[in-house]
């Protein structure tokens, strides 16, 4: 066995285990505001551990001119990346055309980065460039849009979006690092260093980020999943923004 194997099979068996705890925590919690969390949790590390099955058995690791490529990633990414900025959107209680239109610029980033892998330097840095500005958007989405909108919540819900937020701004933030650095960018560090590191990012982002939310006080889940208050918040933001551009106009 490969370390690039061993290292699937790793993610696999620790995506499995997130799953199996979000799952409980989801029937735990069924017919009760806030158990929306730990079900779409449970849906990400078991994607993720689809996914991570499929690399670890070869499945998804296709040969491209020359070069393994590990498309399991790709399409983990593109099903569990949205479903995490959904989670922060919902905390923030965004409005649906924003939060659509973020989830289409992360779509369009992992898309970007796909491509980045598949082709070959130069024009491989050029993809990954503008696969970098779509995270950047994203980024800024998330620090702008998504904060305004999480400030209008209460105290306690604000403060573990800010929380969720950061840890996943910090953990995000490593990806187009580590793609630099491995093997399809600068080529500084071998491909088994590149997927050990990408598998820990990933365990952190899913496992570490769902148990870190759903260990959230049942009050505070509740009250961020309560449709109204979500209403209230997306109306009082979009109310608050039209003031804005009216003072502007004078």
């Amino acid at each position: 066995m490969s370390m690039n194997q061993l290292w699937f099979w790793i993610g696999f068996v620790g995506m499995v285990i997130g799953a199996c705890i979000f799952g409980s925590r989801a029937i735990a919690t069924r017919r009760r505001e806030g158990m929306e969390f730990h079900l779409e949790s449970f849906f990400i590390c078991l994607t993720a551990a689809t996914l991570y099955l499929t690399l670890a058995t070869n499945l998804t690791v296709i040969n491209f001119k020359g070069e393994s490529i590990f498309l399991g990633r790709y399409i983990d990414w593109s099903i569990t990346t949205p479903l995490l900025l959904i989670e922060l959107g919902v905390l923030a209680g965004l409005r649906l055309k924003l939060l659509a239109g973020v989830v289409l610029a992360d779509l369009y980033m992992i898309l970007t980065g796909l491509v980045a892998n598949l082709e070959a330097a130069p024009t491989s840095f050029l993809w990954w460039t503008i696969s970098t500005g779509a995270f950047v958007a994203i980024f800024l989405s998330l620090l702008t849009e998504f904060t305004h909108s999480a400030a209008r919540r209460s105290v306690r819900v604000n403060n573990l979006f800010k929380k969720m937020r950061n840890i996943l701004l910090v953990l995000w933030t490593a990806y187009p690092i580590i793609w630099l650095l491995g093997t399809e960018g600068f080529a500084w560090i071998p491909t088994p260093i590149e997927t050990v590191l990408y598998t820990i990012v990933d365990l952190c982002a899913k496992v570490g980020f769902g148990f870190i939310l759903t260990s959230a006080d049942p009050e505070t889940l509740a009250d961020a999943a309560d449709p109204s208050h979500i209403k209230e918040t997306a109306e009082s933001y979009m109310a608050s923004a039209s003031q804005m551009r009216s003072n502007r106009s004078y």
